[in-house]
């Protein structure tokens, strides 16, 4: 197989594995990582303040909670990233929708606020609602303690214990929640408080239709979520693991879309928490963030403080409140900002993404902000660019003396090498020298397509209204996609030829047309980019061309096809 076909080859495996990876890629985040399991999910949460005891000896399952009596309270905080509505039942969130423009579905004006809480059953567990474990008792229901508008306070009363939960606005997207456990019985309890981040899920929203997702925009997942040590565990439903309990001392744990989060993370407790995942349904998940309280005597109390982050996934405001909230409570750095998935080049897309939100302060635009990153880009990849063409060129004119090498030594695979290093060193020429600095370049181009995919700078961002309202969603007049498509076009016209014409037409039809077809539905800031960078391509290629004496575009060198001529005819007066 010569050099022109393992090109092909390669090109073609390359698209295979993007496709693949990005049809796969739910699945693999869903995995999380590698953590101890449990064999069945273990059974849903009590009701605010029932108590869950450890099943005694023999696999007795526990006591069956006790329903609050009391009549439904509801309370409403805001702010002017939230609306907040708690309710006694459950003493948690029964609201917890996001406010703004930002703050919205995809789909336009009529699309309803992202809310948490939305469609939770009633039921079952409310959105940061507190369970218990050990021996800490059942408790009956809580009542409304007071409220104001920056507070509320629900006071749970049992059979061992009391349990307090004050609510606090901290921020625009943030609360502290204190929850204070207080022994009324006349002997020592111990246990733990378990906070509940429930989600319910629509499972035709979490996995990419396989071979289908190049007629539908990428998915939007939610999964649950916790930091465990320095890693993070993200997952799922999967039928087959159902519920997994991550290793290590937990800094947050919550629930996550693409754009969104609502997580929470201990401030002040008496021993490290650890989390629990369930996915007990492809429609219903449940994070646990478990903190014991140690041995609680009669009378005392037990204190955990907790840090609500409900809102945008904001890289840069995410490390600010990491910090804060470390810096208030004394604890490790919670790393909020790992929610923001940037993989293995996440240095790089970090600055790309300050970079991204520099030109955008000089441009209020997001679209603008891209090509002016583009460019940025371009410019500074020129070097590696002019590099790898010069050296595409110096291959190219090596062409003829390659095939006349093939013809003479075509048997002698070992000689024909020795001949063609021969050749290279004699013109001074490294083969591989158009394909090393593209290689150098891939990290940038991977960092800016994770920045343009996970930035929620970008989110229900218009670029030129009435055309493109959304950066994250597909062009809707597929514009973007069909103009990527011309300007490939003519980016694989001007490439250097160095295939015979059959395989340059099909490379030079084929993978605009391949291409267009992936991109027209994938976000429109993703195909701006493309489409820019093709345009700085066209130019770039031309004043190389020019400064360089390069023949026309797409010509063919007369020795080469001389050669390819002189070769069949002789191929055909043998078989004669």
């Amino acid at each position: 197989m010569d050099s022109n076909k393992r090109l092909i080859l390669t090109v073609l495996l390359s698209v295979g594995i993007i496709l693949g990876f990005q049809a796969l890629y739910p699945r693999i985040a869903g995995k999380g990582q590698e953590p101890s399991t449990a064999a069945e999910a273990p059974p849903a949460p009590a009701p605010e303040g029932t108590a869950v005891e450890a099943p005694p000896a023999g696999g007795a399952a526990p006591a069956a909670p006790v329903a609050p009596n009391a009549p439904e309270q509801r309370t409403t905080l805001r702010t002017d990233a939230l609306a907040l509505t708690f309710s006694n039942h459950g003493a948690g969130l029964v609201q917890a929708e996001l406010q703004g423009r930002k703050g919205k579905r995809q789909g336009g004006e009529e699309a309803p606020q992202v809310d948490f809480a939305a469609d939770l059953p009633p039921g079952g567990p409310r959105l940061f609602q507190t369970a218990l474990g050990g021996n800490l008792g059942e408790v009956g229901g809580c009542t409304l303690a007071g409220s104001d508008d920056k507070s509320v306070r629900y006071r749970c009363t049992g059979d061992r214990v009391e349990l307090d939960k004050v609510f606090s606005v901290t921020g625009e997207e943030t609360l502290a929640l204190q929850v204070t456990v207080r022994n009324t019985s006349a002997q020592p309890v111990e246990g733990s408080l378990d906070l509940l981040v429930p989600a319910h899920v629509d499972p035709a929203g979490q996995r990419s239709p396989g071979c289908g997702s190049l007629l539908h925009a990428p998915p939007q997942p939610t999964h649950v979520i916790c930091r465990h040590g320095d890693d993070v565990a993200r997952r799922m439903f999967d039928a087959e693991e159902k519920s997994v309990a991550p290793e290590g001392p937990a800094s947050f744990a919550g629930i996550e879309e693409r754009y969104f989060l609502a997580v929470a993370t201990p401030t002040q407790a008496p021993a490290p928490s650890s989390c629990r995942l369930e996915t007990p349904s492809p429609e219903s998940y449940l994070t646990h963030l478990i903190t014991p309280v140690g041995t609680v005597a009669p009378g005392a109390t037990a204190t955990v403080q907790y840090a609500l982050v409900l809102g945008q996934k904001d890289l840069q405001s995410l490390e600010k409140l990491s910090d804060q909230i470390a810096a208030q409570s004394g604890q490790p750095n919670p790393e909020l900002q790992e929610t923001v998935e940037l993989g293995f080049w996440a240095a790089i897309a970090r600055m790309l993404f300050v970079l991204l939100r520099v030109f955008h302060a000089a441009i209020p635009n997001w679209g603008v902000a891209i090509i002016l990153l583009t460019i940025f880009v371009k410019l500074l990849t020129f070097p590696l660019a002019w590099k790898s063409m010069k050296a595409m060129e110096e291959m190219r004119k090596l062409a003829p003396e390659i095939e006349k090498l093939k013809a003479k030594h075509g048997e002698d695979r070992e000689k024909l090498n020795l001949e063609m290093m021969k050749l290279y060193q004699q013109h001074k020429v490294n083969p591989l020298g158009g394909c090393l600095p593209m290689l150098i370049q891939m990290p940038v181009w991977l960092a800016l397509y994770t920045v343009l995919q996970t930035s929620v700078a970008l989110y229900n961002e218009p670029f030129i209204a009435g055309w493109i309202n959304d950066l994250t969603m597909k062009d809707p007049y597929y514009v973007l996609p069909l103009a990527m498509g011309a300007t490939m076009f003519v980016t694989q016209r001007m490439q250097p030829m160095q295939m015979d014409p059959a395989q340059q037409k099909m490379m030079m039809y084929f993978m605009p047309a391949f291409f267009t077809f992936i991109m027209l539905n994938l976000p429109a800031g993703l195909t701006l980019y493309i489409f820019t960078n093709n345009l700085l391509s066209i130019t770039q290629q031309l004043a190389l061309r020019k400064s360089m004496g390069m023949p026309a575009v797409g010509a063919v060198p007369a020795s080469a096809a001389t050669i390819t001529v002189d070769e069949k005819t002789k191929g055909k007066k043998g078989r004669k």
